[in-house]
């Protein structure tokens, strides 16, 4: 096997699952960012990122959680741990058509089985929750909250003990796709046979020709303190999805001493690429308020902390993955992207190895051509 140079531009969850998918199959690899590596204040670097089965009607994605459920397993292996807690999923729908029935009607389709809850059976079992909106709840033992954290500082240690040169705080000027470069802002210009980028919500900067396809999108996540006597419900809880109508929201439970997470999709907003956006006091309290009708005592709830991730949307909210010559970019999916991170990963490999055509592996990204064959690393 001969070894093939690959330079990965952006040292976020898909960029070191890429790093190390080629890594384990005996290949060099340089990974730049403009930030630390890891960096603890990066979109990727949380508590925990939510892993579910259920995608809506985005039936390809449902089809390829279980792939990137068997490329965690194969990163657990690596690292010796799993930084998961498997707490299962419950999706609440309330209305006839919103995302969580359209995901119904799709795991029926594929013959996943789920658990259909109502009425009274859906209140006792989650007793912290005011359920009465609810048409059903759709419940699922595959899902749970990834530790984030602990999986890119495990990603990164791995890595370094491996060899893989890791360039935090080495901001890239400009992509020279055609010479297979990377130029820094100090104008130091690095070859390879192949580049991988995934800069994010920054990709724009990079390949202009993308800034069109998606929209640098602001989330607000809020860490809350639950009502002390539903502490002990919440903490065995799902990770839960609340899709219907406009709001968005998902949780993360305090699970094995992790916080608990809130977030309202409502809450997004788009931002200027070049632009940050701090969080102002009263952002805790306004996102809370999405939740008072369906948190039982609401008002005992306390927010801890706030977090801001930026995230690249596209209107679909799927993956974009295109090749400019020697180089492959990966960006899109609106943030539900970590779950996918080693499967990703695979696909980032197998595309600077030579081994998909670009539209093969645009189209599977996008969750287009799900049944591609993404294997484990075999050099």
């Amino acid at each position: 096997m001969t070894a093939v140079r690959v330079i990965v531009v952006g040292a976020g969850i898909n960029g070191l699952c890429a790093a190390w998918a080629l890594t384990g199959a005996g290949h060099r690899v340089t990974v730049i960012d403009a930030a630390p590596i890891p960096n603890v204040a990066g979109t990727s670097y949380d508590q925990h990122r939510l892993t579910r089965i259920p995608y809506g009607d985005q039936e390809g994605y449902t089809r390829m959680m279980a792939d990137a459920t068997s490329a965690w397993d194969e990163v657990w292996r690596d690292l010796g741990a799993r930084h998961i807690a498997e707490t299962g999923c419950l999706a609440l729908c309330t209305s006839e058509d919103d995302w969580t029935a359209r995901s119904a009607r799709v795991l029926d389709r594929l013959g996943i089985g789920w658990e259909r809850l109502a009425g009274g059976a859906l209140a006792r079992r989650y007793p912290m929750l005011e359920t009465q909106d609810a048409l059903f709840g759709l419940a699922m033992r595959q899902g749970g909250a990834l530790f984030a954290d602990r999986i890119m500082d495990g990603l990164v240690a791995w890595l370094a003990e491996r060899g893989v040169e890791l360039r935090g705080g080495c901001a890239v000027r400009e992509i020279d796709p055609t010479g297979g470069a990377v130029v820094t802002v100090d104008g130091y210009r690095l070859a390879a046979d192949a580049l991988i980028v995934t800069a994010g919500a920054w990709t724009g900067r990079l390949f202009p020709a993308l800034a069109s396809d998606y929209v640098k999108l602001r989330q607000l996540v809020a860490y809350v303190a639950p009502p002390p006597a539903l502490a002990e419900a919440w903490a065995a809880a799902p990770v839960m999805l609340d899709m219907g109508g406009p709001r968005g929201m998902y949780l993360a439970p305090p699970v094995q001493g992790r916080g608990f997470k809130l977030g309202v999709g409502a809450y997004n907003r788009p931002c200027p690429l070049e632009a940050e956006d701090p969080i102002r006091p009263e952002e805790g309290a306004a996102l809370l308020a999405y939740w008072r009708t369906r948190l039982r005592s609401w008002e005992e709830i306390q927010v801890l902390s706030l977090r801001i991730c930026y995230y690249a949307h596209e209107a679909r909210q799927r993956f974009i993955l295109r090749r400019f010559d020697r180089a492959w970019v990966l960006t899109g999916c609106s943030g539900h992207g970590f779950k996918f991170g080693p499967l990703m990963g695979r696909a980032l490999a197998a595309a600077a190895l030579g081994r998909h055509d670009a539209a093969t592996l645009g189209a599977w990204a996008a969750g287009d051509a799900p049944d591609l064959l993404m294997s484990g690393r075999d050099g």
